[in-house]
């Protein structure tokens, strides 16, 4: 076991996710002192024996050092913070024991200690929940700031917003007009979750709307409109399908668990399914998916593909995870979260991040990783983020 407390102490913060910047500069201060190496060595085969890069990298200090030095201009990791499933906390694991090497490369060669102050010093909070509903006479309801309790009643019809935050339809049997429509939109840096008339939860990411029939149930069929991204959870009922429209896409379920990402400056439209099943359909082509499948629509092109559901439904529990994402992947999440402009300078930065870390952060805790591989660099001016190599 490592006999120098401070080392051992820092290493498994660092590990779990939880090292604040001063911490991580003093381990990595541990580590660029030759006499700590043996003992560094000693936690780093203990960590890796729990990981999937266990098989992948010899466990000799000087080979996994050289290997992972030789993959950081390839394959930049973050190491942010933990999460919750069995898959991620290998994930997680091993990305930071590589972040730990690169350290020691990195201040081995360097002689310096990273500083973030020009990202703290112009922290930006993150977004919360908050929407805006419209209902089908054109009045508009601001949902971040209304009271709970009774917002709308109608003939036949209620709507209330629970101490939780979210909106919930009490509709009358045999009414409701099916003419009707409301419509539920967040703007960048809000989210937020609806209980339809039928039960049906959708949950809102940023910059997204959903339109839906008061009346629930129109031609015996539930039919929404998502714009953005939205994570759903079916009521069942065999006799009535529920279908998402998404611009010419359609999601038909009778009852399940899926989550439709189709903003419409992405490539593709995305559709994660958890449970249950559900067909897409999209200018004549169609496909069923089953738990555990994405599918990538572009342009009517339909593919299939097994993936980790957490990672598409992490945004619904607060967290950025990203698998493997290039940046301007991970900075369109970012824009649309903490409301910001993106702006590229010289060239985009090459290759690929994965890591975890939480919505409910300043948006200095999501850049600081990112920047910490050395394959990236960002300036905040306001509500303007700069990104360089």
């Amino acid at each position: 076991m490592p006999t120098n407390p401070s080392i051992h102490e820092l290493f498994a913060k660092y590990v779990k996710g939880e090292s604040s910047i001063e911490e991580t500069g003093s381990l990595f201060a541990h580590i660029a002192e030759k006499e700590n190496d043996t003992e560094l060595s000693t936690l780093l085969d203990a960590e890796l024996e729990d990981t999937s890069f266990a098989d992948e990298y010899d466990q000799a200090w000087e080979i996994t050092l050289d290997k992972i030095k030789s993959q950081i201009s390839e394959t930049p990791v973050v190491s942010i913070r933990k999460n919750t499933t069995a898959l991620w906390l290998r994930m997680a694991g091993a990305a930071a024991i590589i972040m730990v090497v690169f350290g020691i490369y990195f201040f081995t060669l360097r002689q310096n200690t990273p500083n973030f102050e020009h990202l703290t010093a112009n922290d930006i909070p993150p977004g919360k929940m908050g929407a805006t509903l419209t209902l089908a006479d054109g009045k508009k309801i601001s949902l971040g700031g209304a009271a709970n309790g009774e917002l709308v009643k109608a003939p036949g019809l209620s709507i209330s917003k629970t101490a939780d935050g979210q909106i919930v339809y009490r509709i009358e049997r045999g009414q409701g007009n099916s003419n009707d429509t409301n419509t539920l939109t967040t703007a960048i840096g809000q989210t937020y979750m609806l209980l339809l008339p039928d039960q049906t939860r959708v949950w809102l990411n940023a910059a997204s709307s959903l339109t839906y029939n008061t009346a629930g149930i129109t031609n015996g069929k539930r039919r929404v409109k998502l714009t953005g991204e939205g994570y759903f959870e079916v009521a069942k009922d065999k006799a009535h399908p529920f279908i998402v429209e998404s611009g010419s896409q359609t999601v038909e379920v009778l009852g399940t668990h899926f989550n439709v990402n189709a903003y419409p400056d992405e490539a593709a439209f995305r559709t994660t399914l958890l449970e249950g099943s559900v067909k897409i359909d999209d200018n004549g082509q169609s496909k069923i998916l089953k738990p555990g499948n994405q599918a990538s629509n572009t342009a009517g092109n339909i593919n299939l593909a097994p993936v980790d559901t957490e990672f598409a439904i992490a945004w619904k529990s607060n967290n950025f995870v990203f698998d493997r994402l290039d940046i301007k992947e991970i900075m369109k999440m970012i824009s649309r979260w903490y409301n910001v402009e993106i702006i590229y300078e010289e060239e985009i930065p090459a290759g690929t991040f994965w890591g975890s870390v939480s919505r409910f952060d300043n948006i200095s805790k999501v850049l600081i990783p990112l920047e910490a591989t050395g394959d990236v660099h960002f300036k905040i001016e306001g509500r303007k983020i700069y990104v360089r190599r």
